[in-house]
């Protein structure tokens, strides 16, 4: 961190990790809720859906104070532009996974147990896609030469995640006991939790332009 002096921008970085740990408390309550869903423990969803939902609020909380300071003149006014187009591009990540605890509370899907699996691992592969796009954020104020490192692995796991979802799209279509409408139901509740790794690797090219910006 030699090139953070500052009491605030010192400040802005710990708030940074802050508001990246209130999406990945985010993330797991949304692991917890579909997995309460996919088992039917409906006693738990409406509370593990609002959870989500805190969680989400919680990182907001954050974000608007990383925002404040920002604009109180933290970093060259350069950086600051691109620093928080990371943060405002990670927070989509936490909207995202609260849509799907809405769909999931609300709207009720069907979801055949063929199913369950492909799914639960579409959610832990693209958790894991946000993982490595917090790694590199971190490095980017710790270690650049680290950062094109997570970059890449954030990559590697949305294309896994690519792979998870045109396999269920498959299957959902190729069931023949469910109705047009449960597929399209499907289709939807399906591409929303994959969005959480698009939008995770949307937010790392951010990351690694402002990487390659540092390193000038």
């Amino acid at each position: 961190m030699s090139w953070i002096v500052g009491k605030k921008e010192l400040e802005i970085v710990n708030l940074v990790g802050e508001h990246l740990e209130k999406i990945s408390e985010t993330l797991l309550s949304l692991k917890n809720l579909l997995d309460a869903y996919l088992s039917a423990h409906t006693e738990h969803v409406d509370q593990l859906a609002e959870e989500v939902r805190k969680h989400e609020h919680e990182a907001d909380v954050v974000r608007r104070r990383v925002e404040q300071i920002m604009y109180g003149g933290a970093f060259l006014p350069n950086f600051r532009g691109d620093l928080l187009g990371i943060i405002e591009a990670a927070d989509k990540v936490a909207n995202k996974a609260e849509y799907v605890a809405d769909v999931l509370e609300i709207e009720k899907p069907y979801v055949p147990y063929s199913l369950h699996a492909e799914l639960r691992a579409l959610l832990d592969v693209s958790i894991e896609t946000f993982e490595a796009l917090k790694q590199a954020i971190k490095y980017l104020f710790e270690d650049l030469s680290r950062v094109t490192e997570f970059i890449e692995k954030t990559e590697m796991k949305e294309h896994e995640v690519d792979g998870i979802e045109r396999g269920l799209l498959r299957k959902i279509f190729a069931i023949t006991d469910i109705s047009y409408g449960q597929k399209m139901h499907l289709k939807d509740l399906i591409r929303s939790i994959a969005d959480i790794a698009d939008r995770a690797e949307d937010c790392s090219d951010r990351v690694q332009v402002v990487s390659l910006k540092r390193r000038v």
